[in-house]
């Protein structure tokens, strides 16, 4: 499959699970989102393992992470400190990598690692090859990244 053709599949899953887990509404790929200025951003991060392996991330400003903290927890925003918000931020990761990954093939098997949260500064360099979105929701911007292993 090529890496033009899984757009479709993560657009989907972030709909997904910020409508399931976060009672957000995704309203489709953000227009004019590339040139977003994502330095303080809240990212979570993990890899997988299967055919192919690779590595999802997710970068959501502060905003919109403390609401879907709060959704996420049925709790009100002013109730949530910066641990729990990150925290979802990575639970939302694994999630929609995991959805992600169900929805290209939901017949391989694919082991994820412990999401983690990936500080400003220190993310990894981008490789060739990297899908991209920026999806815009009823409460802000989300984007998501997907870099794929080569397969021999």
């Amino acid at each position: 499959m090529q890496a033009i053709e899984l757009k479709p599949f993560m657009e989907s899953a972030v709909a997904e699970v910020l409508e399931s887990m976060c009672f957000i509404s995704s309203e489709g790929e953000a227009a004019d989102a590339s040139d977003s200025d994502r330095s303080d951003w809240i990212r979570g991060e993990l890899g997988f393992v299967g055919l192919p392996g690779g590595t999802f991330g997710i970068a959501v400003p502060p905003s919109t992470a403390a609401v879907m903290a709060a959704n996420f927890l049925g709790e009100d925003e002013i109730d949530l400190n910066d641990k729990q918000t990150v925290e979802v931020v990575c639970e939302l990761t694994n999630m929609v990598c995991g959805t992600l990954l169900a929805q290209i093939d939901s017949r391989q098997a694919f082991t994820l690692s412990t999401p983690r949260h990936v500080l400003p500064g220190t993310e990894s360099p981008v490789k060739n090859g990297r899908i991209e979105g920026t999806y815009a929701t009823d409460e802000g911007l989300i984007y998501t990244w997907l870099e794929l292993q080569a397969t021999a």
